[in-house]
């Protein structure tokens, strides 16, 4: 058993709190209190460079089969966020473990073996309730490389965890996940394919005002640009002074605690005609 899979089976979560996890790339893994452990956007395999010719320059936090899973959340279908060398190993090894994802996903999952009766539609604009887990969607703009790309919060009861994926900015788009009040934004940085840079992910954070922000999407595939996180980290202390931005290592954990935040009532209205419910 390696040291990241002893800290996610038994690091201690607080109640209301969540433990976090980069994976490297736009990868996370959250542990909540009651044990239930959630994959976002894993990319842990050379799929890149196997597939298209980018070669992966920095190691995954994990191999495939070290994952244990009850969730796998995916924004959209490109190989470094959904991957097609690690999902089949996931979905075999995590029989129960089920998988969420935009339209544009289900044709990639269902090549990786994931059946139907595993697989959970992610419509924009939707709120939907995973049991433990409420996944809070809106359109991405990833223009034409990937349609049906969401941005997304993950609501785990007492913390608020917003994730861009691949997306350009655009407050329009992403003001429904800002009225949430996420506690913690994890922005791609890399700049290229459509993506924001260090500046435009510091204005995504200035207008999210979470407690933590965290970049991600850098420094894995040379092709897909270098971002700057050092950069990320200044323009956040310029523009937003008052959220931890911070940078954490592959396979590195932080536990968030929870914070009492005023109620999204605004988009909860909004989400009462749209909302979207998973039974076991």
């Amino acid at each position: 058993m390696s040291e990241w899979t002893d800290d996610f089976r038994q690091a201690d979560v607080p109640v209301g709190g969540v433990r976090l996890y980069w994976l490297g790339q736009a990868g996370f893994a959250f542990r909540t209190p009651a044990g239930r452990r959630i994959f976002l956007d894993p990319y842990l395999s050379d799929a890149c460079e196997r597939l298209h010719g980018f070669k992966r320059l920095s190691l995954p936090a994990l191999r495939p089969e070290e994952v244990e899973a009850d969730w796998v959340v995916l924004t959209h279908e490109h190989t470094d966020h959904l991957d097609p060398d690690a999902i089949p190993v996931i979905a075999r090894n995590n029989p129960a473990c089920r998988f969420a994802a935009p339209a544009g996903c289900l044709a990639g999952l269902a090549a990786a073996g994931v059946p139907a009766a595993r697989r959970v539609l992610l419509e924009s604009n939707r709120r939907h309730d995973l049991g433990d887990l409420v996944v809070h969607t809106v359109p991405a703009d990833h223009g034409d490389l990937a349609p049906s790309a969401v941005a997304l919060v993950l609501d785990f009861g007492g913390v608020r965890v917003m994730a861009t994926g691949d997306t350009s900015w655009r407050p329009v788009l992403f003001k429904p996940l800002y009225d949430l009040n996420p506690d913690v934004v994890l922005p791609a940085i890399n700049g290229v394919f459509g993506n924001m840079n260090h500046v435009d992910a510091a204005r995504l954070v200035s207008e999210a005002k979470p407690r933590i922000a965290i970049p991600c999407h850098f420094w894995t595939l040379a092709e897909q640009g270098g971002g700057d996180p050092a950069g990320f980290i200044h323009a956040c202390a310029t523009m937003c002074p008052d959220v931890k931005a911070m940078l954490v290592r592959p396979g590195e954990g932080l536990t968030v605690e929870s914070f009492p935040k005023p109620p999204s009532s605004v988009l909860q209205t909004q989400y009462s005609e749209a909302s979207i419910q998973y039974s076991e």
